[in-house]
């Protein structure tokens, strides 16, 4: 391939996904200097990819998950076809996800073996799923092996930055902390909700700001009805995800389960403890500088299943890890 090279990554549809998808697209920046990297992404993760430096121009793909959308595919794909691509990436797996780069005769495209797509790809790598850390599954598309250069990192706007500390009340006077309770993919990945009262209790009584944000209005329901009153300020289901992620730039340490949030806060560098459950921090780690933060995983004998809800219903390797432990993990975060 030549130092000119355009690409067109189809972009993974999670959050967190997302996030460390940044590090195949900064390996093709640092190998094709003078490269175009333009990506397909769902309209709710475009302004994350606009945070993304190395991303020339984002196209916006509004299909839901389990829609082929082939008429709107074959939208795109016509106006793709008229920058005459020389290379597509399909960071996804599924079938659908390797159609507009084959409609755009884009000539070299490069994805896993999976869901009978053979025709769809032209360079295609094997895929035994689990066996590679996340990112590198990626780079290995590229030819490539992950390093903290290319380490994920979303560039935060600072004016924005304090506008929006403004309008949801981050008070500087004394340490804030975020809990992030949710994990979109199931209840498996989720620490319960009793450890985050506990926990959001603990540091109520050390003088803290806390905030609890997610976008599940919810799960705004629920922690309201079992907090102290005026204990916590709950920003679950109340901020866009640009904003969650501004927010998530301006705290001294934030808190979470291994989810997209947990992701981006490791791209802006705020001190972060992972708790892991039924998914493990050697797939898909948070890709932070070792000072920023830790992960807290059981390593126990059923860990990693990577199911949704517990298949043995005890979720030991979550109810193992007390509000105490994190709490007494954290103190270096906040001194």
């Amino acid at each position: 391939m030549s130092s000119k090279e355009t690409f067109l990554i189809i972009a993974p549809s999670w959050i967190g996904d997302l996030i460390i998808s940044q590090s195949l697209i900064k390996y093709l920046k640092k190998e094709y200097l003078d490269c175009q990297i333009d990506i397909i992404v769902r309209p709710e993760l475009v302004k994350l990819a606009k945070m993304m430096p190395e991303v020339q121009n984002i196209y916006s793909l509004d299909i839901e998950h389990k829609e082929l959308g082939l008429i709107k595919r074959h939208i795109l794909a016509k106006e793709i076809k008229k920058y005459s691509y020389s290379t597509s990436i399909i960071l996804p797996n599924s079938f659908k996800s390797a159609i507009i780069p084959w409609l755009a005769n884009v000539p070299l495209r490069v994805g896993y073996n999976r869901e009978l797509r053979l025709f769809l790809l032209n360079k295609k790598y094997s895929l035994i799923k689990h066996k590679d850390s996340m990112v590198n599954r990626y780079l290995k598309l590229a030819d490539g092996s992950y390093s903290d250069s290319i380490r994920p990192s979303l560039v935060i706007d600072r004016d924005l930055a304090d506008s929006i500390g403004r309008k949801y009340l981050i008070n500087n006077s004394k340490k804030n902390i975020v809990l992030c309770p949710e994990a979109e993919y199931g209840s498996a990945k989720r620490w319960p909700t009793n450890k985050w009262v506990q926990l959001a209790n603990f540091y109520k009584e050390k003088n803290y700001n806390v905030y609890l944000l997610g976008k599940n209005k919810n799960l705004d329901i629920k922690y309201n009805s079992v907090l102290k009153k005026d204990s916590v300020i709950s920003l679950l289901g109340k901020t866009s995800l640009e904003e969650a992620t501004y927010l998530l730039s301006l705290v001294d340490l934030v808190i979470t389960n291994d989810s997209g949030l947990m992701h981006i806060t490791a791209s802006v560098n705020t001190n972060l403890i992972s708790i892991f459950g039924s998914s493990s921090p050697f797939y898909t780690p948070p890709l932070m500088k070792d000072q920023f933060g830790e992960v807290v995983y059981k390593a126990l004998k059923c860990s990693p299943c990577f199911k949704r809800e517990c298949p043995l219903q005890h979720l030991n390797c979550l109810n193992h890890i007390s509000a105490e432990e994190i709490l007494n993990k954290s103190i270096k975060y906040l001194s």
